[in-house]
């Protein structure tokens, strides 16, 4: 029994990170999206429009392509919208 609820619990796992990366997927080819208002993981408000309903600018676990572009370039400041940069 305790084999079986490691083995549901590692499945579990595996789905919610599959579905995470098909999210982030999902964001980062609707680049525009990246405008829409909200709030990153790590407490920053992002955008400046407000999003349709049942639409966001992170993922459930509140990762943000903005972000995650800026830590992958130091020299773009953080928050620096996409289409700004010189």
């Amino acid at each position: 029994m305790r084999m079986l609820s490691r083995i549901l619990a590692g499945l579990r796992e595996f789905a919610a990170t599959q579905a995470e990366l098909a999210e982030r997927r999902d964001l980062l080819d609707r680049p525009w999206e990246e405008e829409f208002l909200h709030w990153t993981a790590g407490g920053e408000l992002h955008g400046s429009v407000v999003p349709p309903r049942g639409r966001q600018a992170t993922t459930r676990s509140g990762w943000c392509p903005g972000v995650h572009r800026a830590s992958a370039d130091p020299g773009i400041p953080r928050g620096t919208p996409p289409g700004s940069r010189a």
